[in-house]
């Protein structure tokens, strides 16, 4: 081999050389390039899941029915017998305005001088009788029933008096469910001997009415 051909050897190979050095350079950029590119679609395709993934979730939470809210019902104890009778009792003392009327009228003309207290035994007369048997079923009806309270017969104290305070303060205590007349039907403000006294069970004595009951049978 002459010295010229040596030399072009050289010259072949250091090309050689050259050419492989730049195809190594493409092939590692290449890969690095391909390399970045892969682990990006990666990333971004777990961001894509886990976005989906919330929003799914979101619109699952939303979409869904609100369960319904269940109240829980009071649980109440039953009535007792003595209870059902009082809330019975109560309510049949109710009245209407005229019938107050009635009551505080009819206590003053049988005891105006018997202070609040003599007043409002009058008027637990009258609603005893309401809630007896043996009596009519109405305030108006007891204190007009004839030949009852002389007060209210032609004439009597029933259309002249004006009731004071003590009668609406005796109202008060009745409507409020005072009672002290021991079940008290009758009354009299006689001394001596009488039909009430002959006829029937004497409970008691308020100022100067005595207050009776039917006699036990």
């Amino acid at each position: 081999m002459t010295a010229k051909q040596k030399q072009n050897l050289r010259k072949m190979q250091k090309i050689r050389a050259v050419i492989a050095a730049i195809l190594a350079a493409a092939l590692i950029g290449t890969s690095l390039l391909v390399a970045a590119a892969c682990n990006k679609v990666v990333a971004e395709g777990t961001d894509i899941s886990e976005a989906s993934t919330i929003e799914e979730t979101s619109m699952t939470a939303e979409s869904a029915p609100e369960s319904p809210v269940i109240e829980a019902e009071e649980i109440t104890e039953p009535q007792t017998s003595e209870e059902k009778e009082e809330q019975t009792e109560i309510a049949g003392c109710g009245w209407e305005a005229y019938e107050s009327e009635i009551l505080v009228r009819i206590a003053m003309a049988e005891a105006e001088g018997e202070g609040t207290y003599g007043k409002a035994l009058v008027m637990k007369v009258v609603l005893n009788r309401v809630m007896s048997d043996e009596f009519p079923d109405s305030i108006e009806a007891v204190v007009f029933e004839e030949g009852q309270f002389s007060t209210v017969s032609d004439g009597g104290r029933y259309y002249t008096v004006e009731p004071d305070e003590e009668c609406y303060e005796a109202l008060g205590m009745v409507e409020a469910g005072w009672d002290e007349t021991q079940g008290a039907l009758y009354f009299e403000s006689c001394n001596g001997d009488s039909w009430h006294s002959r006829n029937l069970d004497f409970l008691f004595q308020y100022g100067n009415h005595k207050f009776y009951t039917e006699e036990d049978a």
